[in-house]
């Protein structure tokens, strides 16, 4: 008999995918969006430049080489580009990343999927011919760019709310009938 080739899932909170996010958040300006902040301390891009480049980090960031789960330190020249001034950038990246690194932040996104999710999104990987998948979790209900790129997928917290909801979006995602 031969063995089976070894496969592996991780699912985790990207650094660098719920920053743009973060970013996005604030550049919309929303009361009920987090981060709201009153009086707009950083400097953002022009919205007109700013849409666009967001997209195009996401979709770097997702298809990168390096995994898009890399601490966000070894990444953050790229999303200096986002704003008008290195003040801006510093205060915004502070504030992400004191929020982020605490339990309600990264920690509380990765584990807000459960152990009977995680067996679900196993389930779904078992099926597939991959032998590395990736799913990357999203505190906010919004894909900036692509959901899928070869061995990362994306799911926001909203899409695993209810479990067949999650099977089926992952499902669609990878292409699985």
């Amino acid at each position: 008999m031969k063995p089976e080739k070894e496969r592996l899932l991780t699912v985790d909170a990207s650094d660098p995918l719920n920053f743009l996010l973060f970013v996005h958040n604030y550049a919309k300006q929303e009361k009920h969006r987090f981060p709201y902040m009153p009086g707009n301390p950083w400097k953002l891009r022009e919205k007109a430049v700013l849409q666009p480049l967001l997209q195009q980090l996401w979709n770097e960031s997702l298809s990168s080489t390096t995994s898009p789960s890399l601490s966000l330190y070894h990444q953050k020249e790229k999303f200096r580009l986002l704003f008008q001034d290195e003040n801006s950038f510093e205060g915004c990246l502070d504030a992400f990343l004191s929020w982020w690194g605490s339990m309600t932040g990264s920690m509380a996104v990765e584990r807000f999927i459960g152990q009977d999710g995680f067996n679900s999104l196993y389930t779904i990987f078992r099926i597939t011919d991959k032998e590395i998948l990736t799913i990357h979790l999203l505190y906010e209900n919004a894909i900036l760019g692509r959901p899928v790129v070869k061995d990362q997928l994306v799911l926001t917290l909203r899409e695993t709310f209810v479990q067949e909801e999650m099977i089926t979006t992952m499902k669609d995602r990878l292409g699985i009938n």
